[in-house]
């Protein structure tokens, strides 16, 4: 997977207790497209079966905030409409999902993600085995929710106020 995912499915998360630098303002005022590409998560890692995620519209944007001291992103803000189509490869079941919106991104100092914060619409994330509430491929929406991963490998979701959870595992279960 890339360091940089629209779409969380196998990217991980939390904080490395670095501070942040505030990024240049040149850097602050430049919106940078980025292409999700289409994924697959295979069988048993996050579902009990295959998963691919086929992205059907993407113009999304992104733009660093906030910097570690060697100039890596620490804080990225992102924006834009994302459309996936997530099939069970076996029974050829599929739903679409809109995961546009605008978010927070936290990352931590080797790239990887530590967190996403909703500012609107929704985001998607792949949580692995310990996770909370449990693995699957989530669907988070609500301002203020949230999807951290943890050191060990693990997520958790927290919802806003009127946050909502789905997991497309059990949507596209047998």
């Amino acid at each position: 997977m890339m360091k940089r995912t629209a779409a969380v499915l196998g990217s991980a998360v939390i904080v490395a207790g670095m501070t942040a630098s505030t990024a240049s303002a040149d850097q602050d005022s430049r919106w940078i497209p980025f292409q999700q590409p289409d994924v697959t998560a295979p069988a048993g890692v996050f579902c009990d079966f295959e998963v691919t995620g086929e992205v059907l519209h993407d113009r999304e944007f992104f733009k660093t905030v906030a910097t570690y001291e060697d100039g890596s992103p620490r804080t990225e803000l992102w924006k834009g409409p994302l459309v996936i189509r997530f099939t069970n490869t076996e029974t050829g079941e599929s739903v679409d999902r809109d995961v546009s919106g605008h978010q927070v991104k936290q990352l931590k100092p080797d790239g990887s993600l530590e967190s996403i914060t909703i500012k609107t619409g929704h985001t998607v994330g792949a949580m692995a085995e310990g996770s909370s509430p449990e693995k699957g491929i989530w669907q988070v929406g609500g301002r203020h929710s949230s999807l951290v991963r943890h050191d060990d490998g693990t997520s958790s979701i927290f919802l806003g106020p009127n946050g909502t959870a789905e997991n497309l595992c059990d949507t596209l279960a047998p």
